[in-house]
């Protein structure tokens, strides 16, 4: 059975985020050479499938199916700051995964504000209406809650759930000890506003702290949380298929520089994404 058979775990399906180009007036994927199963047998053969509609905040609508000859395997080109399963962008990139132009003074990659609306305006203190709420049409006050118990479980703000404080302070960086004061707080605390500002504060942080890697880190957060399968990324400068949130996939050449695509022949590696851009 292949990764992608529709049988399985959603968490054990992986999926690629590659950059999207236009080409005679149209958006289209940058076709990976390699799959995640590609290892030191017979090469890939990457080609795209077919092309799907989708609800998930972008203006094309539409996402790539890409499948190996090689392994059987089928799976999803999702744009930069994408992910399986959402209908909006985590985090608001160009599709050529490079940074939209902002204030000078801004991030180079921005949250999106219709992913996290939920967590930022409980913090400011907007309630979302109880039972009717036309635009849209579920930003009601149990979705609200919903969503920020779900921003709180990616970022290990939520006891006994995966990933835990430990865990995402070694994917992130943040001190696993104010993630463990965080936690322990909203285990006894019901006030959604109070819950938002908290998820709201420690999302910021982590966004300040790794920049452009940003979207990288939710992705595996993401996956520790069973959201969605391993997260790779192709990065097409350099032909290599990243594999997120691992240490390296193998020994490297000495003198070979961690994440050259030189130095395995462009296949797959393992990395945290640490300030490269797509």
């Amino acid at each position: 059975m292949s990764l992608s058979d529709r049988r399985a775990d959603p968490a054990s399906r992986p999926f690629v985020t590659a950059p999207y180009k236009s080409e005679n007036g149209r958006i289209r994927a940058v076709v990976p050479s390699y799959c995640p199963c590609a290892d030191d047998g017979p090469p890939c053969g990457v080609g795209i499938h077919h092309y799907r509609r989708r609800k998930m905040g972008i203006p094309w609508g539409l996402v790539a199916v890409a499948k190996c000859r090689t392994h059987g395997l089928v799976f999803t080109l999702y744009p930069p700051g994408c992910v399986p399963y959402g209908r909006e962008p985590y985090v608001e990139l160009a599709p050529d995964g490079s940074a939209l132009a902002r204030d000078p003074g801004g991030s180079e990659s921005a949250l999106s504000p219709g992913y996290f609306a939920a967590a930022f305006d409980a913090a400011e203190g907007v309630l979302w209406p109880m039972d009717s709420a036309p635009t849209p049409p579920d930003a009601v006050r149990s979705t609200q809650r919903r969503r920020v118990s779900r921003l709180a479980t990616l970022l290990g703000l939520a006891p006994g759930v995966s990933p835990d404080p430990s865990a995402v302070a070694d994917v992130t960086g943040l001190p696993a000890g104010n993630l463990l004061e965080v936690a322990s707080a909203l285990a006894i605390v019901r006030d959604l506003t109070h819950r938002g500002r908290q998820a709201r504060d420690v999302l910021l942080r982590l966004a300040g702290r790794v920049g452009r890697a940003l979207m990288d880190r939710l992705a595996v957060l993401g996956h520790l949380a069973g959201r969605w399968g391993p997260p790779y990324r192709w990065r097409s400068h350099v032909a290599s298929l990243i594999e997120l949130g691992r240490p390296f996939w193998r020994p490297l050449p000495p003198g070979t520089a961690p994440g050259s695509g030189a130095s395995t022949g462009g296949k797959r590696i393992h990395d945290f994404g640490h300030s490269r851009p797509p």
